[in-house]
């Protein structure tokens, strides 16, 4: 095929080409919501192609340093190479001695307002809470579960009863019942 010129090349040839060269083409959308920048709690639901197992990863996007990116930068990152970003590639690794390309991932994900740096501490902290009690309703879901391995369950380990009570209050009763309709949507 190298040696064609422009004009000779047919979509045979190519197609040969790239079987001969294991080339494969591919396409996926990225919808435009998910290019917003929005402070957001996420599920990471995997399926290894194998062996069936599934796994489970609860994450935020807000980082507890400054910024904020869209949900699409936050789950490509899941997927690096770079090994300080790359959670769920370290923990498939770890845990199953398996590959991130032996499973399909699905996303579900709940925005929280746009990110406003004026307010980011107080939005930070908010998304944190959002993140923990995700994770536990997440964890309530799983209780009696055997098909499902959650990767990153929140331990809540020391942490005082005042801290706590003041946990609680960043949450709207709203915000609860949408976190709780999300882990519903992953668990079911």
């Amino acid at each position: 095929m190298e040696n064609l010129e422009l004009e000779e090349i047919r979509v045979d040839d190519i197609k040969n080409y790239v079987k001969k060269i294991n080339m494969e083409i591919f396409e996926f959308e990225i919808p435009s919501h998910t290019t917003r920048r929005e402070w957001a709690v996420y599920v990471i639901k995997a399926l290894n192609r194998n062996n069936g197992n599934k796994i489970v990863y609860v994450g935020k996007v807000g980082d507890n340093r400054e910024g904020c990116n869209p949900i699409i930068s936050r789950i490509g990152n899941h997927f690096s190479h770079n090994r300080i970003h790359s959670q769920m590639r370290n923990k498939i690794s770890k845990m199953e001695n398996s590959q991130t390309i032996d499973y399909d991932y699905k996303i579900f994900y709940s925005t929280f307002g746009e990110y406003v740096i004026e307010n980011q501490l107080t939005d930070k902290d908010r998304v944190n809470e959002l993140e923990r009690q995700l994770n536990r309703y997440i964890q309530q879901n799983l209780e009696s579960r055997e098909d499902f391995n959650f990767i990153n369950p929140y331990k809540g380990i020391g942490i005082s009863k005042n801290k706590q009570v003041e946990r609680s209050k960043l949450l709207t009763d709203y915000e609860r019942q949408v976190l709780k309709a999300l882990a519903e949507r992953v668990t079911n």
